[in-house]
């Protein structure tokens, strides 16, 4: 009887002294988790950092690497006219860009721009446009294709835009802000310009160009990823171009969008790609031979 009693409380001490080991061990991997986790947390981006807000950014718009970077953007071109729009046609807007490092804190963008304007009801190529507010039937000029050159450093571009004789020139492009809620990403790019006469000739050029990306924050903040995954908005708002002929006409030229980054002409919109298939063949097949000419 004695012997079952020992054994009976034997086994009761072992039984805790193993409920103990785990607990302890539970209780260190607990604490070791933590820590894992405190340090995933603290090698998240910062969209306040400075540094963080740069390389947010360039992943979301373009690279780190030396891969060519496709952005469409799908829009519609209004009138603004007395707080009301009028819509007016579609934008097809791609842009793809190579880019180089210059130094640590700086480095360039060459942007091949092709845009294509198509008439809101039939998507046919415009060629001509009724203009409501004037009665004009007006020529379209199909925006030309063009290679543009930036240069960024950790706030924004540099300005390089060429003075105008006889207006007073204001270029803008910083970088962010940027906000993260969740595993959400949004950063700011807008870049635009002012022109204003100085004499009574002239008339005055503005124009805002203004664009949110988004994406992932885990995907922005690893270190492994060079271009993340990304979407955007976009709107313009701009003083009328010259060949719409609205003269003195008060109003705004805006549009309204949204795109997508990828990484090849084939992740292009079927539209976009077909425009520019029929009219710059030889830059569809070799893009990256057109910006680097």
């Amino acid at each position: 009887m004695m012997r079952r009693r020992t054994q009976l409380q034997r086994r009761k001490l072992l039984s805790s002294l193993a409920a103990a080991s785990l607990g302890g061990i539970s209780s260190a991997m607990g604490f070791r988790s933590r820590i894992a986790y405190a340090g995933a947390q603290a090698s998240q981006l910062d969209p306040l950092d400075q540094d963080d807000l740069y390389t947010i950014f360039r992943k979301l718009n373009y690279t780190f690497d030396d891969r060519l970077v496709f952005w469409y953007i799908e829009a519609v071109r209004n009138a603004l006219v007395d707080s009301q729009f009028t819509p007016f046609w579609n934008m097809h807007v791609g842009f793809i860009s190579s880019i180089r490092d210059l130094d640590e804190n700086r480095y360039e963008v060459k942007t091949l721009r092709a845009i294509f304007y198509s008439d809101l009801s039939s998507g046919s190529l415009l060629k001509t446009f009724d203009n409501p507010f004037t009665g004009e039937r007006v020529s379209v000029p199909q925006p030309q294709l063009r290679v543009a050159t930036q240069t960024y450093n950790k706030v924004g571009i540099d300005s390089v835009r060429a003075p105008r004789p006889g207006m007073t020139m204001e270029e803008y492009g910083h970088i962010g802000p940027a906000w993260v809620i969740g595993d959400d990403v949004w950063c700011r790019g807008d870049t635009g310009f002012r022109a204003e006469p100085t004499g009574n000739e002239g008339r005055l050029l503005q124009v805002n160009d203004w664009e949110t990306f988004h994406g992932s924050i885990r995907e922005v903040s690893d270190p492994d990823v060079m271009s993340a995954n990304a979407t955007l908005t976009f709107n313009d708002i701009n003083t009328w171009p010259a060949w719409l002929n609205m003269g003195e006409h008060p109003g705004n030229y805006v549009s309204r969008g949204f795109g997508r980054k990828n990484w090849s002409i084939e992740g292009m919109p079927d539209i976009w790609r077909t425009f520019m298939r029929a009219q710059h063949p030889e830059v569809y097949k070799e893009p990256r031979a057109y910006i680097d000419a």
